[in-house]
């Protein structure tokens, strides 16, 4: 995206507003304060000292400083344009700033002429005032969005309006908002990528794939030629060595080479699809996906960067549901990362913020009753010794142990709980990593290792399967004097339900992202749980 300068056509240099004498000073302020009430519909006197919400602060911010214009230095108008260029980078839309609005109001504030002057200026700040909004708390309110979302929002410790004419009138409006940047590197990589792929827009984007034959390595096919085109758009660059050009009168481009098969699994690696180089329907879909939607998830990425990242610890653990990846953040900067299986669109995986208390070696399984009646159920019916070979214990109402031929099974509810034993066939694997919450999600191991092979894995049933959970483990107690590999071992092996505290509570994020950089690549995912478009019509509005 080109700077808002370019945009509106305008050079700030040029403007020289100039206030020759306290009346004419005394007569922009008159404007200003009829303009408010006229435009605004409001009282100058608001008693909400803390909030970010336009209508509210911005009288509040001409009332601190009598109503006197707040823009009148060149550098402040410059400034308030860059950093509207940094926002538009950051994925929001010059709508967003009513920038056409404040581009008008610019140019006629040159002529001098007292009430455009009042005007630019009211817009100029109604304009900050948003952008400084939509940086600390984004432009969408999630809670709006999710009844479950429990993410703290800042807190504002300081009278908005007061601190933005400090700025104002001492360092400028560009170290406001360095002050509330957020400082992380993958909110920095989504912002790069956001450029790299609207600079591929601006190119006229890529063309669609033919998609009425599946391709397979060593065909030769028309469509490889555009497949060539669509991959090179995006960045995926061939390896020297493709086929000898003309080689038996056949065109180099039309062969499905080992180069072009290495592009595709990256691709379909990169996309969350089965990297086997074959191109079938989900990759054809993905691949002819318009750069727009590639845009609109960065986007989306970024704006629930700004709901998440700005109050992270040093350390925390990240799931990444729709990508089905959880990672570990430690304070020296490292980073550990998993491959996981999360809930499915059926079962969905909560998006909340919790704190990982202790690990339970061993464990016990007590089956939700939803997944008795969905799939136990219907299971004992068909298979009177399910329970015992998969080593289930029934209890009844009142927590005791009873025969499992003393149930009758054909009731439409048996009034009963299974608790699967520990062992290696226990559903939750060996180690399950507890946060107490009102879903009943944690973070466990599994007793089926295969799913981590599948690139698509939103299979549970609301819970997160780690794919190393002893390493996890290990990470969580690191620097923990009493603990070893040896210790965790013994534990195991004594078959015992065990539960360890950690050192300290970790926070623990379970987060939903369709787009993150990763090893310096970027990576896109469906949307299994179909959150996107909800939210990007919030953010477009």
């Amino acid at each position: 995206m080109g700077h808002v300068k370019s945009l509106v056509a305008i050079s700030l240099t040029a403007l020289a507003i100039i206030f020759p004498n306290p009346s004419v000073a005394n007569e922009i302020s008159q404007q200003i304060a009829a303009l408010l009430d006229a435009k605004l519909g409001v009282s100058s006197t608001l008693p909400d000292s803390k909030s970010l919400d336009a209508e509210i602060l911005v009288p509040r911010f001409y009332e601190e400083r009598d109503f006197t214009p707040a823009w009148k230095r060149d550098v402040l108008s410059d400034e308030l344009f860059d950093e509207l260029d940094r926002a538009i980078e950051q994925g929001f839309r010059p709508d967003d700033f009513d920038l056409a609005e404040l581009q008008a109001a610019f140019k006629a504030a040159q002529s001098g002429d007292v009430s455009n002057q009042a005007l630019f200026d009211i817009l100029a700040t109604d304009a900050a005032v948003k952008l400084v909004h939509h940086l600390v708390f984004g432009k969408v309110d999630p809670n709006a969005l999710d009844d479950d979302w429990n993410f703290s929002k800042p807190v504002i410790q300081q009278d908005p309006a007061v601190v933005l004419n400090q700025f104002l009138q001492g360092e400028g409006f560009s170290a406001l908002i360095e002050r509330i940047d957020i400082d992380n590197a993958q909110y920095t990589m989504l912002v790069e990528a956001l450029s790299k792929y609207r600079a591929i827009a601006l190119q006229g984007g890529w063309t669609n794939v033919p998609d009425d034959t599946v391709l397979k390595p060593e065909m030769v096919d028309p469509a490889l030629a555009k497949l060539r085109e669509r991959l090179a758009a995006e960045g995926y660059v061939e390896s020297s060595g493709s086929s000898e050009d003309g080689e038996n009168g056949i065109d180099p481009s039309w062969v499905y080479d080992d180069n072009l098969v290495k592009l595709v699994k990256s691709f379909q690696s990169r996309h969350g699809l089965e990297a086997d180089g074959v191109i079938g329907g989900k990759t054809f879909a993905s691949l002819n996906k318009p750069v727009e939607d590639r845009i609109n998830k960065l986007r989306l990425s970024l704006e629930r960067g700004r709901w998440l990242m700005r109050e992270v610890d040093d350390e925390f653990v990240l799931v990444n549901i729709a990508g089905a990846r959880t990672y570990l953040v430690t304070s020296d900067g490292t980073l550990w990362t998993t491959r996981s299986i999360t809930g499915s669109a059926y079962r969905k995986t909560p998006v909340f913020r919790d704190e990982i208390e202790y690990m339970e070696f061993n464990p016990t399984w007590t089956v939700p009753a939803s997944i008795f009646r969905k799939d136990k159920l219907s299971r004992i019916r068909k298979d009177p010794a399910y329970l015992t070979r998969n080593n289930y214990v029934v209890r009844n109402k009142d927590g005791q142990t009873i025969p499992a031929n003393a149930v009758n099974w054909g009731a439409k509810n048996p009034g009963v709980t299974l608790v699967q034993q520990p062992g290696p066939d226990n559903a939750l694997g060996l180690v399950k990593f507890m946060f107490p919450n009102k879903y009943a999600v944690y973070l466990h191991d599994t007793n089926d290792k295969t799913l981590f092979d599948r690139n698509e894995r939103n299979l549970s049933s609301g819970c997160v399967r780690l794919e190393y959970p002893f390493e996890f483990a290990s990470l969580l107690m690191e620097g923990e004097p009493d603990w070893s590999r040896q210790k965790m071992q013994s534990i195991l092996d004594s078959g015992k339900t065990t539960r360890v505290d950690l050192p300290e509570p970790m926070p623990v994020l379970l987060t939903y992202w369709t787009a993150w950089v990763e090893d310096g690549v970027v990576h896109f995912r469906e949307d299994p749980y179909e959150r996107d478009a909800r939210i990007l019509a919030a953010l477009d509005r």
